[in-house]
């Protein structure tokens, strides 16, 4: 019981300060939203259930110490009560992360909408594009920034730190574009 007790109010405390930080004091950049891992689901979102960055790891520890605690109280064993709360904290994340998130997204009006066009916004990419895969790419829209999956357009391979622009966006998925290839078009037609 003390476990969970612990594990909530940590996480209570935690996820507090990053939304007084975050909406009433508008500091947006304390580390606190960059990302964990990069973990891809081909099929099934895997990685929504798992905490993205800091403000959901408090997420899913509040999820999981309250549940916990509630399960402690009915007298389970914790062979029993632990992996139903870590469960529990899992599907909350998911549920935070697919329709808690655009709710509060679309009701602050200034954040970036899955109608927003990003055609020709310059991101720079915070992981590498293979040519026949996929990666992310990071650009900032009305002083937030944002991630988003992305693939090459051409099926060049894209370094992590290089510059790009939106060729195309549908939901949380970009076709991006270096932006020297870009130049290097331009200056095939200048030299003609």
């Amino acid at each position: 019981m003390e476990f969970y007790i612990v594990v909530t109010v940590i996480c209570t405390v935690t996820f507090a300060a990053d939304m007084i930080l975050r909406y009433m004091e508008k500091i947006r950049s304390f580390g606190m939203e960059s990302r964990l891992h990069n973990i891809k689901g081909k099929t099934v979102p895997i990685e929504d259930f798992v905490p993205h960055n800091i403000t959901m790891v408090s997420v899913f520890g509040m999820a999981m110490g309250v549940f916990g605690i509630f399960l402690k109280m009915l007298d389970l064993t914790p062979f029993i009560s632990f992996p139903c709360a870590a469960a529990f904290g899992s599907i909350t994340n998911f549920t935070v992360m697919h329709f808690i998130k655009p709710i509060v997204a679309n009701a602050q009006g200034d954040e970036l909408s899955a109608h927003t066009d990003l055609a020709g916004s310059e991101a720079v990419c915070t992981e590498d594009i293979p040519g026949d895969d996929y990666g992310r790419i990071e650009l900032m829209y009305k002083g937030r920034r944002y991630e988003f999956e992305a693939i090459s357009e051409y099926e060049t391979d894209i370094a992590k730190g290089e510059k790009v622009y939106v060729l195309y966006r549908d939901a949380q998925f970009c076709v991006v574009e270096k932006q020297s290839e870009v130049m290097d078009i331009l200056n095939e037609k200048e030299s003609e």
